[in-house]
């Protein structure tokens, strides 16, 4: 869900969690048969971190096996020995070596770690050794100009850095987005292909000085999810006809087979499961105090508030996939995660580089996947209490 509002001196923006959408690109195209694919399951876990997080938003593998974590709640870069103990990284702050609210964290080269610092609303580069480097602004442009979010999906072994970027503005409602890439070397952003968003509903109300927005999200509509390998291509679930895309900076689309699926049916308890995921979205506040644009950025907690299934219009069925549903292991292979009936585990569709499926892997109970290392898969589960517990698992075999 999301609320504007604006008065003078002040703009604050509530984003929901960012959904995904598709066009299809002219480009040569690989088509064959959908295959039957084995399920795999993952083994035990080989670590645990040993203290619970306020929250879990990103996780890293180091080259030398440590590893990054980012506690967004807890304010702190974690760097984490599996098996061994851990260190906090630097202090929080708004200097040139400190971050005040840690988020997505992805690998750049040179073994470095692009940092997503939300409350300072900029990415931060981390050296090998750990040392903080360059930063870039996630804002560009004013609220009242449009402004583009660059909120990282991913990125690639030449430093690009890969984001959603809506095509009518942060309070718009397209049904399509572009997937863009940052080049920090040159501050030059290009456009490597679009996706399809979930459908909205959007009210007014207000006038020029005092006006809120309210953006909602119309529950399990169909949208596209996507991300990117090292390599660079981005991998794209598409939700109508579902079926794993890869396109390239070059504008090639490498298309696999239409994927057959049972659609999961919509009860109360998906419902409530569906309004629970509101939370995590990005609250947005920029404030001029006449020397210029402030702008600080947090997380909207997990939990459906005040909120009613009976304020909310229901489909029979899920479509294939959720938001943000799409994964890229160090090998290059697309995790998709599929729907399924709340309470399940969650359940990944594995494609190769042609976009034929070569498996299904079902997750331990109750747990999500946040990351992959060279050989391993970085899962979370929350406890009673809230608090998030990330463990690592060797990745199971694939055919």
């Amino acid at each position: 869900m999301m609320n504007t509002a604006r008065n003078s001196g002040a703009t604050r923006i509530g984003l929901a969690a960012i959904a995904l959408a598709a066009i299809t690109l002219s480009a040569a195209v690989r088509v064959g048969e959908a295959q039957e694919a084995p399920r795999v399951s993952f083994g035990t876990a080989s670590a645990t971190f040993e203290d619970g997080l306020g929250s879990m938003r990103g996780a890293r593998e180091l080259e030398d096996g440590r590893v990054l974590i980012a506690d967004g709640f807890g304010a702190a870069v974690i760097a984490w020995t599996p098996g061994g103990g851990a260190d906090t990284l630097t202090n929080t702050g708004q200097g040139p070596q400190e971050y005040r609210t840690p988020d997505g964290l992805f690998p750049l080269p040179d073994g470095a770690t692009l940092l997503v610092d939300l409350g300072n609303a900029r990415l931060t580069r981390i050296e090998a050794d750990l040392s903080f480097g360059e930063t870039w602004p996630i804002a560009q442009g004013a609220p009242n100009t449009g402004m583009t979010m660059m909120i990282p999906v991913g990125t690639d072994r030449e430093g690009g850095i890969y984001f959603q970027r809506r095509l009518d503005g942060m309070a718009g409602t397209s049904d399509s987005a572009a997937v863009a890439r940052f080049d920090p070397a040159t501050g030059d952003i290009s456009e490597v292909g679009r996706v399809r968003l979930a459908a909205q509903t959007r009210v007014e109300s207000g006038d020029a000085n005092n006006r809120s927005v309210n953006i909602r999200p119309v529950p399990f509509s169909n949208q596209d999810a996507w991300n990117v390998a090292w390599d660079g291509r981005v991998a794209v679930a598409r939700a109508d006809g579902y079926r794993l895309e890869w396109l390239d900076r070059a504008g090639g689309v490498t298309r696999g087979p239409e994927i057959p699926y049972e659609p999961v049916r919509v009860r109360r308890a998906d419902q409530n499961e569906w309004i629970e995921g509101l939370g995590g979205g990005l609250r947005v506040e920029a404030t001029d105090d006449g020397s210029g644009m402030r702008m600080s950025m947090s997380r909207a907690p997990s939990g459906a508030g005040d909120l009613d299934p009976s304020d909310f219009e229901w489909p029979d069925a899920k479509p294939v996939i959720p938001a943000g549903a799409v994964a890229v292991d160090a090998a290059g292979r697309a995790w998709v995660r599929r729907h399924v009936p709340a309470g399940e585990a969650h359940l990944y569709d594995v494609f190769d580089g042609g976009g034929q499926r070569l498996a299904q892997v079902e997750l331990p109970e109750d747990r999500r996947l946040v990351a992959f290392g060279a050989e391993s898969a970085y899962l979370v589960h929350s406890d009673a209490l809230g608090f998030a517990w990330l463990e690592k698992y060797p990745l199971p075999a694939l055919p």
